[in-house]
């Protein structure tokens, strides 16, 4: 059991790293303090957190007893993604947010 959960958090790690890769243009954003608002941002390494976190609960939860490997690497995979794809959902709606904000304030202005 702890080599599956082991493998399953280093796939959806690695999962979720790819995708950074892909939505930053295949560049590593490496973790870094921030001014406003105060703190710290992962970068790369939140995208590794949050892949491996929701591989380890999908194979801990949904599969308890994977028997082969390639099944594990799978569910793994198609984990990580899905929590890649919350978060980029999560995103845009933020950003769309903004935009309509922004042209409010557009249109109030003219």
């Amino acid at each position: 059991m702890t080599n599956t959960v082991l493998i399953a958090g280093l796939i959806g790690g690695l999962t979720g790293v790819i995708a950074h890769l892909m939505r930053n243009g295949k560049v590593l954003i490496f973790p870094k303090k921030r001014v406003r608002p105060k703190g710290i941002y992962l970068g790369f390494l939140a995208d590794f957190f949050i892949g491996s976190a929701a591989a380890i609960f999908a194979v801990t939860y949904l599969v308890p007893e994977p028997e082969v490997l390639r099944t594990l690497i799978g569910i793994s995979i198609l984990a990580g993604m899905t929590a890649e794809n919350v978060l980029l959902k999560r995103e845009l709606s933020t950003e769309k947010a903004k935009t309509e904000g922004l042209d409010r304030i557009n249109q109030r202005l003219k």
